[in-house]
């Protein structure tokens, strides 16, 4: 009977060893997320009850091997705010830049709930797929939390998602 607890344990703890390693993240690069809102009501879908804005992504890149990186999903982590990627979204890496240029998927809050909502710690569920130059790729899923209020150049700080 011993040796049957015994190898249930080496089972549970091999199971957790697989799950966890295979979300380990190679250290190539970073994503940040920063959100606006819309400047008037309908700007975005022509919806006056709703609050809509863009999630705004933004890659950095560790090593030149790295050409892109391509979000496949963005799920909300509030049943408040609304998220829909209608298509991929690619971060690409031009030539010696370090950095990607910025890409962005729209989100909406309803009305009623627009008022409960505070995205400055809000945190979206990403999954998405860094390519290399020579062809290896390597999925990954995180949470990322917000990283503020989108602006052209806002200051990178180095606390965040490393894959």
């Amino acid at each position: 009977m011993t040796y049957l607890y015994i190898a249930l344990f080496i089972a549970i703890v091999y199971v957790l060893f697989k799950l966890f390693a295979s979300g380990k993240k190679p250290q190539d690069v970073s994503l940040n997320v920063y959100y606006r809102f819309q400047e008037h009501p309908g700007q975005y879908s022509g919806r006056l009850s709703s609050t809509h804005g863009a999630l705004v992504f933004r890659g950095e890149r560790f090593h030149d091997d790295v050409l892109n990186i391509v979000v496949k999903d963005v799920r909300s982590t509030d049943h408040k705010v609304e998220v829909r990627l209608q298509q991929l979204l690619v971060l690409p890496f031009k030539g010696d830049q370090k950095s990607s240029s910025e890409v962005s998927v729209r989100f909406r809050i309803d009305a009623g709930k627009a008022d409960q909502v505070d995205l400055t710690h809000y945190k979206v569920k990403v999954n998405a797929v860094v390519t290399y130059q020579n062809g290896e790729k390597k999925a990954f899923s995180t949470t990322l939390p917000m990283m503020g209020v989108y602006t052209i150049s806002p200051s990178a700080s180095h606390n965040e998602f490393k894959s």
